[in-house]
């Protein structure tokens, strides 16, 4: 028996999206239908927390394997795929390069292939490790029809909040002013002016993300308004006010922010917060914002990160004034 995940039809393209970005998709199987249903093959180490809530359920029913497979039996890890370039999150020291040139055989438009060693330093750059292709880390990402520029040497860059930050965007009014405190190459910001007639402050520290912001708000077609900064958010979010909706993407150090942001946001009006943690301090976490004056409006998973940590949303409405 093989885990998959189920839908109705009219979910599945999300679906798979979703699965896709966060490397769940166990491309060894087949995906399988049935006249109302869509049955997608899950990596073995996927839970329901991992992906997410949604208009889905994971059974167990009968694989079937793909002819050509795009992984060697055995391979639990997943990868993050970013342009052309795939980024490896675990690899056995003794098969690394033999899983490398698999992807690159069966993972078309696939240039190099390179193993996440971990993030280092102030600005979060990912240590690369190359397994096989060509030695370079600049790519075109495309995400919610918008087209992104990558350097994985210059900025942080995670293709597995596209659904969530598709979310995001559905979320904002036109009209409304938004701080992005932690942009980095544009991700939340451009999604949402993608759509959305708003003016964002797109804050980052590192001077190459927004370098970087600056040449992805040219070559998309926006409806909002973006205005790049480089700069501590720390300090430069206290130069606005009446802020409508602040966005805090920083998962380990976000916390360490809020209070100064507070100030600059209207009353009623939302932070959407993302933290890694365990269940336990999650909730600790949403008791000291409480204590702040913010108003919890929703907590979801969106993805799993160790055995004990996932990653979440949290959306707040301040009500102090």
């Amino acid at each position: 028996m093989k885990k998959h995940l189920k839908t109705l039809k009219k979910d599945a393209e999300s679906a798979i999206s979703k699965l896709k970005s966060r490397g769940m998709l166990d491309h060894d199987f087949r995906i399988k239908k049935d006249i109302d249903h869509v049955y997608m093959p899950l990596k073995d180490n996927c839970t329901i927390d991992d992906i997410g809530s949604g208009p889905w359920e994971i059974v167990d029913i009968e694989g079937v394997e793909n002819e050509r497979k795009i992984m060697p039996q055995k391979y639990s890890g997943s990868y993050d795929t970013i342009g052309d370039i795939i980024v490896m999150k675990y690899a056995d020291p003794e098969r690394s390069v033999e899983l490398a040139e698999n992807l690159m055989k069966y993972r078309k438009g696939t240039r190099a292939v390179f193993v996440d060693r971990g993030i280092k330093g102030e600005f979060r750059k990912r240590s690369l490790e190359l397994l096989a292709g060509e030695d370079r880390r600049v790519t075109t990402y495309r995400e919610n029809g918008l087209i992104f520029k990558v350097d994985l040497d210059k900025a942080y860059f995670s293709p597995r909040l596209a659904t969530e930050r598709l979310m995001i965007s559905k979320e904002v009014n036109d009209g409304e002013f938004i701080v992005d405190m932690f942009a980095g190459v544009g991700p939340f910001s451009l999604n949402i002016a993608r759509t959305r007639k708003c003016r964002i402050v797109a804050i980052d520290s590192n001077c190459e993300a927004i370098s970087l912001l600056e040449e992805n708000i040219k070559i998309n077609r926006l409806d909002g308004n973006v205005v790049p900064v480089c700069g501590d958010a720390g300090e430069k979010i206290t130069e606005y006010t009446d802020v409508d909706r602040i966005i805090m993407n920083l998962p380990h150090e976000a916390h360490l922010f809020v209070e100064k942001a507070l100030p600059s946001l209207k009353h009623k009006g939302t932070l959407n917060y993302y933290e890694i943690n365990t269940v336990e301090n999650i909730e600790k976490r949403m008791e000291e914002f409480r204590a702040m004056g913010l108003e919890l409006v929703y907590k979801r998973v969106v993805h799993g990160y160790s055995k004990l940590e996932s990653m979440y949303s949290l959306e707040f409405r301040k009500v102090s004034v």
